[in-house]
This record gives C-alpha cells, structure tokens and sequence, in this order.
C-alpha cells in the first residue's frame, strides 16, 4: 500500500513561487489503477517523481509497505525503487547506442537472471508489436515505436508498483488502445499497482480511482 500524507512542492521561476504538489493526502491500494488528469503545469509530473522518490517534499511524506522514502538512504531507496516499481516517462529517453532488445533490458543489467530477463523483454516487445525489431537501434523507429519500446522497458523489472507520465502521448488511437488493454491485463493478471499521469479523459475513465489536478490541488472525480 502506498500513503501519502500532505505532500508539498513549490519551485520558484524568478520572484513568483509556483505550487506544484499543495497538500496532498492519498492513500492506494495494492493493485489499483489510479488515473490522475490534469493540463500541463498541473503538478501531476511532480506528484508522480515524489510518489516515486525522485524528488524530495518540503513537507509531508511517502510510505510504501510501511517504510518512508525519506527516512531510509539514498542506497536503500535506490534498490526499493529497482525492485519494487518503474517508470515510464513523458519521452521515451532511449539511448541512441543501444538497440531495442538492449534498451529494453537496461533496467536490469544488475540482475541475476539476465537470461530469464532477455526472454521475458523478447516477449514484452513482441506484446507492443515489435518483436521483429529487437536489433533496429531507436533512430531506426518511428516516435510512437521508441513510445512502445519505453512501455515495455516499464515491465521488464517485473515491478509492483508502475509509475507512467502520459505514457501514450505519441500513439495513434488503435495502438493507444492496445497498450491500454495491456495496461489492464498487466493490473488484474499480477496485480501491478498502476499510477498514470494523463491528459486523455479516455485514458482517465480506465481508473478505478480517477483524480484530476488542478495547480498543485489534487481532488476525486465522481462522475
């Protein structure tokens, strides 16, 4: 279970203070699908770095299964983040050396099971509809292909909780559709924990917990 407790976050753009994250309180179950809509500039891109331990409040606290992000060291929430969830980002942040299977596997390059885990990413690929370009290098791939590459690359750790920022931004409506279904069979068959940031009221409407952000302000949709 995650807990959050009245998250603050505020940056400062010349004299002007902007309120990212205002006092947020949420608390989300094991296996939830939690949407979170909002325009640009809304915080939700905030909300899901502090979520995950990659910004530190200026108030409030994340609790994961009992341990606070901010009371352990920058070691331990290192290896609680690469065990227990990814992330899939706004970009797809490949890396221009690599080719796809690589890019793919980069998450795990510590593993011990690294031949478990270059059969599992052939599989992740071949589920995003890319099976066949497992050596094409990310210069090679369309903007939505590279998009489909980060989500399997989201997987690949086998993560408890999922962390994803508009992570169907580039895709046109029938592979976004697909993702989404697999996004759904990834929450109901292992029971991953999804937390996704989206512009899309179609993407929202797919939560069983759906919110929308409104400068900093986090509040429940009801309808």
């Amino acid at each position: 279970m995650i807990k959050i407790n009245n998250l603050l976050k505020s940056y400062k753009i010349g004299t002007e203070t902007i309120m990212a994250v205002d006092n947020v309180s949420l608390t989300i179950a094991e296996g939830d699908f939690i949407t979170i809509m909002g325009h640009s500039g809304s915080g939700k891109t905030t909300l899901l770095s502090l979520i995950g331990g990659l910004t530190k409040p200026e108030k409030g606290t994340v609790t994961i299964s009992g341990t606070e992000l901010w009371s352990i060291s920058d070691d331990e929430l290192s290896e609680l983040r690469n065990k227990r969830m990814n992330f899939i980002y706004q970009f797809s942040s490949l890396i221009p050396t690599l080719n796809v299977l690589e890019n793919v596997l980069l998450p795990t390059a510590f593993s011990k099971n690294r031949i478990d885990a270059i059969d599992y990413a052939k599989e992740l690929l071949t589920i995003v509809g890319l099976g066949d370009r497992l050596n094409s290098y990310p210069s090679q791939l369309s903007g939505g292909q590279q998009r489909r590459v980060a989500i399997a690359r989201g997987f690949i750790n086998k993560p408890q909780i999922l962390l994803a920022d508009e992570p169907t931004g580039d895709l046109d409506e029938e592979t976004e559709a697909e993702i989404l279904a697999l996004f759904q069979k990834m929450n109901t068959e292992q029971k991953i924990t999804f937390i996704c940031a989206t512009h899309s009221s179609e993407i929202a409407k797919k939560g069983n917990n759906r919110y929308r952000m409104t400068s900093g302000v986090l509040a429940n949709i009801t309808d």
